[in-house]
This record gives structure tokens, sequence and C-alpha cells, in this order.
């Protein structure tokens, strides 16, 4: 753009030139022309320029000059809108690339939380009402719950003890009418895989299988953080997945969510597949920007099963979404330690 600039000047002043010549040739005519007429030699002719004469010829150069300026300022202005239209290009293709490997994004950022979430057991009844009293005693929050436990499902109370962080979800669930509204804050965007978790108030009541997403949505809810972190499409909410899980039959009622789910999600634009379970295969895939789905067997994670998400390494050790638990994804974790809890796993890139 910036040659054409030059040469759309460089023709205003060729122009100009030449149009300042046809001027003069003009004038000598006019005067030569009267020379003959009035029989008089070419030297008296030049001495007898008018006055009128001479102003014709300093209109017709002014004329020239601002004929000049105009060429100038259209050059310059054919310029700067090729050098705009450079930019906004290459600011668009820089910012494909970026969004593509996610780079100017930040890490995940868990939010602070004053409980603390225990490793999962198995509770009974009386259990649950022994932790559910510990719990009211420390927290004043949790007097409502535990005076009015028969409002609340068995497996919702169970979930309550095992982790604290999720008081306000359960005191909420008996006005719940089962509906949620799936959408992501500007902070959530703004991370590489940001945390989501399964009880979130905005999706966490919606149905899901034969309970609610807050309770077995921990599958969806993994895929939505990583279709996220990979092609940052805001409308793969864990409710959305939940729906594409259930109306494509993923969800195995008493079971949960089928393994197959992880390797159909190409409508999303990602390919998952599965993966070895090797450390070095692990640290390659993380570094290399592909998150990993881990199906949990009972341990520091769940007591029946679970999912979560691997999504980078830091000192050495692993980076974990645990869509459960906000104490747990704060934590960094050896990899022998999560390699004896997984029962499998998958490693997903961008289709």
């Amino acid at each position: 753009m910036i040659g054409i600039g030059g040469f759309f000047m460089d023709m205003g002043l060729q122009l100009d030139d030449r149009e300042e010549v046809q001027v003069w040739d003009g004038i000598y005519k006019e005067l030569s022309g009267r020379e003959e007429h009035h029989g008089e030699n070419k030297s008296e002719t030049a001495r007898r320029v008018s006055r009128r004469q001479q102003i014709r010829m300093k209109k017709r150069r002014k004329k020239l000059a601002r004929r000049r300026r105009r060429r100038k300022i259209l050059g310059i202005g054919i310029v700067c809108v090729g050098i705009y239209m450079a930019i906004h290009i290459v600011g668009s293709l820089i910012g494909g690339v970026i969004g593509a490997f996610g780079f100017g994004k930040k890490t995940t950022v868990v939010p602070d939380s004053k409980y603390i979430s225990n490793t999962p057991q198995v509770l009974d009844e009386n259990e649950v009402q022994q932790k559910l009293q510990a719990l009211a005693q420390e927290y004043p929050e949790f007097e409502e719950v535990y005076d009015n436990a028969d409002a609340y499902p068995q497996k919702l109370l169970v979930a309550l003890c095992n982790n604290p962080e999720m008081i306000d979800f359960v005191k909420g669930y008996p006005d719940a009418d089962g509906s949620g509204e799936g959408w992501l804050t500007k902070n959530e965007l703004s991370q590489r895989f940001p945390l989501l978790l399964q009880w979130d108030k905005r999706w966490g009541y919606i149905p899901y299988g034969d309970n609610v997403i807050g309770l077995s949505g921990c599958a969806p809810t993994c895929l939505s953080m990583v279709i996220l972190g990979l092609t940052g499409n805001e409308d793969a909410t864990p409710d959305a997945i939940a729906q594409y899980a259930t109306d494509n039959g993923y969800y195995v009622d008493g079971v949960g969510t089928a393994w197959s789910l992880m390797t159909d999600v190409g409508t999303y634009g990602v390919i998952g597949q599965e993966t070895t379970l090797s450390e070095s295969n692990i640290y390659n895939e993380l570094e290399s920007g592909h998150p990993i789905i881990c199906s949990m067997r009972p341990g520091d994670f769940t007591s029946v099963g679970h999912f979560i998400v691997l999504t980078g390494t830091e000192d050495g050790k692993i980076r974990v979404n645990d869509p459960n638990s906000l104490t747990r994804s704060r934590q960094l974790w050896d990899y022998d330690t999560l390699a004896d809890q997984i029962s499998n796993l998958w490693v997903f890139v961008k289709g």
C-alpha cells in the first residue's frame, strides 16, 4: 500500500509539472500571436507582458499548487489506510494464533475457601448426623441443614459431609426448581482451563440421569473445562454437555456417565482418545497443552467413582481441576499419587 501511495504522489507531481509547462506554452503562444499581429520582435513582446497576464500566471500557479497539495494529501491518506489495514490483518492473525494455543490466558485461578474437603468416605445415616453436628458447632451456617436434615436427600448430605465447600449449594436445594442458566464469567473466560464446579448454582440443580449435575455431573463438567480451554466455546457449559450426554444415551442409571462419551465430543471441536498411563506420556501431553481427563477409583478424590482434569505441570508436579473440590484443585499432585487411583484416561486436542 505504501508503494501505491508513493505512486500517486509521484504521479501528482508529474502531472503538475506538465500542466505548468502547458500553461507557459499557452501564454507564450498567446504572446507570439500578438507579436505577429503587431510586428514586434520576441524580446519586445516578452517585456510587454501585461499586468493582467502576470496575475493570470499567478492564479494558475496557485491552482497548480493546490492540486499538488490535494494529491499529496490523497497519497498520504492511501498510505495511512494501507498501514491500518496491514496492522489489522497482522493483529487478527496473531490473535488467532494466541487463541488457538491459549497464549496470553491466565493459568487456573482457584478461589479461596475457609472449608477443607476431607478424603471422601462412605457414610451411613448416623455418621452423617455426627459430622453435620460437628460442622454446625464449628460453622453457624451449617445449623440450618443440621436442624432440617430430613429436607435433604441422603446423597446430598453425604456429599456435604465429605466436602463442606458445598454448603451454599446444599442450603439452596429445597427451594431449587431444577432449572439453571449456564453462563461463564469474564474471569473464567480469561483462564486457560478455568475451574468449574459441578455444584455451582448456575447449573448444579439441573437434573442429570437419576440425580442432579451437582452430584453426578463430574464428567460433563470436566468436558466443559476441556472444551472451553481448547476452543473457547462459551456455549459448552456443564449443563449443555450434560444435556448432550443425556440426549445421546451416555448416562447409565445407577452407574453414571459412560466412558464412551469421552471419545464422542467431536461436535464441540475437540478430539478425545484413550492414552497410556505412564509418567513420560502424561507429562509430554500436558506440556504440549493437551489436557487429560481421568476416571478415578476410590481414594483422595472419591469414595465411589469420579472424573477430574489434569491441566498442566508446575514445579515438576501436576495441576488438577477437580470439579467437586476447591481444596484438591489448589494442590499440586505427584504422578505416583494420581496413577495409583486412575482407572482410565483420555487426552484431548483441538479438532
